[in-house]
């Protein structure tokens, strides 16, 4: 067996965990119970018989050790089968952190530096303007393909709500539906180059963008020879033991008793005296790089886990022996954009970012309490599509070392957070958002307080 193989087979076990009996905590169960509770009770009458409801599937690392992985509610209300941890997800923006990885693997710090003109040679001039990096951190200026496709009236004012309110069952089966002229990367392409003009120089302002994330994908395969489903599969999915995960486009296929079809969840949204409405297909459900990578809460744990060791190597165990890193996660993943004019925005490769300070009495040796600096950071992202909703957010904080000295690996403290749903809970169930379960859980270990427990800071509110 090579070291690569071996490596391989330590990452799919995730340390040690027995993947046939997974962790649980009771907290999260009971946490977990008042959710569905609530689902629940948004029932019309007559729906309230079965007691069904769509749930989520959760999962919880505390250091290196992955502490819960579980799921909770349907998975399909007409079946009434359950959400395991082998229960695929569509996992909407989530999604764009892959596609920043993939493209960092590929391009140097300096080729992040190249205008996308010379892979889209038919845009436009202010192509030269943009640069890859600016894809990344959302800097590009591109307006969003989804609007420019109601703008070239492909698509009617309002046609999201619609579907939004349309029983659909596309999920699992995800057919294409030609007639109903079905987006695909390449039509994406041709939308921005219409565009004559941008609205703002790039590089300038934050904007959140999808279509930069469409181009970075197609980047990825112009300068792979690759589709970026294939990429990620070899060289990340495949690295990383996440056996159930997939890009989603046009040209997937898969056998009817597929997992990616067997295992694969609907996904659904209250609508007013009907209870839960299973929705599901949209023209624009085959675009990817923004999005249309799906997953299990398993999976999403594994690579919580593997982004954490990668994490840990780069401050405590390089640190300590003077030597820089193989892979810096955190300057190529966790480093803020940078724009013109000195500004910096706390975003990076498909992360919101947090980080702050804080001090605390600590017992020394001689039995006086001693004041000592803590840094803290978290790293965090929403995915919403349809009525998927998800999130995961990672945190660490540590004790500042004295000058010229290396982290200490006794005082860093790391967790890690994924939440995924099939079901956009009714606007008054605030509290049973991703984001919301997210944070309370996280109280469950590091507290209520925010200098203790960063994720306690998230902004909510961020895509």
């Amino acid at each position: 067996m090579t070291s690569s193989e071996v490596y391989r087979k330590k990452i799919r076990g995730i340390a040690g965990l027995d993947l046939n009996v997974l962790p649980g905590d009771e907290r999260i169960d009971a946490l977990m119970q008042k959710y569905l509770r609530r689902l629940r009770s948004a029932l019309p009458k007559h729906r309230r018989a079965t007691g069904r409801v769509p749930g989520a599937a959760i999962a919880v690392r505390k250091g290196s050790k992955v502490v819960h992985v579980k799921g909770y509610g349907c998975a399909n209300l007409e079946t009434g089968e359950n959400i395991t941890p082998e229960t695929v997800f569509d996992l909407g923006s989530v999604s764009k952190q892959f596609t920043a990885f993939a493209a960092l693997s590929i391009f140097s710090a300096a080729e992040l530096e190249t205008p996308i003109s010379k892979f889209f040679r038919g845009f436009p001039r202010y192509a030269d303007k943009i640069k890859i990096k600016h894809l990344i951190h959302h800097t590009s200026a591109l307006p969003d393909y989804i609007d420019l496709h109601v703008a070239a009236r492909l698509a009617a004012e309002g046609w999201y709500a619609r579907v939004m309110r349309r029983p659909d069952d596309w999920y699992p089966q995800m057919p294409r539906r030609k007639k109903a002229k079905e987006l695909t990367n390449r039509d994406v392409l041709k939308l921005v180059a219409l565009q004559r003009l941008l609205p703002r120089d790039p590089d300038v302002n934050f904007e959140y963008s999808n279509t930069g994330y469409v181009l970075l994908a197609e980047i990825v395969r112009r300068k792979t020879k690759q589709r970026l489903s294939k990429y990620l599969k070899e060289n990340v999915f495949d690295v990383v033991g996440m056996d159930s995960t997939y890009v989603f486009d046009e040209t997937s296929k898969f056998s009817k008793k597929a997992p990616e079809l067997l295992r694969h969840a609907r996904c659904y949204n209250p609508v007013k005296d009907k209870g839960f409405v299973s929705v599901g297909y949209s023209p624009m459900n085959f675009v990817y790089g923004d999005g249309n990578i799906h997953s299990t809460i398993l999976d999403m744990a594994k690579w919580d886990h593997y982004l954490s060791t990668l994490d840990r190597r780069t401050i405590c165990e390089s640190d300590a022996k003077g030597k820089k890193p193989a892979v810096d996660a955190r300057s190529m993943l966790w480093e803020p954009a940078k724009l013109l004019h000195q500004k910096q925005e706390e975003y990076g490769a498909g992360w919101y970012l947090l980080h702050n300070k804080y001090t605390d009495k600590l017992k020394a040796k001689n039995g006086r309490k001693v004041t000592k600096t803590f840094k803290s950071r978290a790293e965090y992202h929403r995915g919403e599509w349809l009525a998927w909703e998800n999130y995961i957010a990672r945190a660490q904080k540590w004790m500042l070392p004295a000058k010229g000295k290396p982290v200490d690996p006794e005082t860093w403290e790391s967790i890690g957070i994924v939440v995924l749903t099939n079901n956009t809970a009714p606007a008054t169930h605030k509290e049973f958002y991703p984001c919301a379960l997210a944070k309370q859980i996280a109280q469950l270990y590091w507290g209520h307080f925010t200098e203790d427990n960063i994720i306690n800071g998230v902004n909510c509110a961020l895509a």
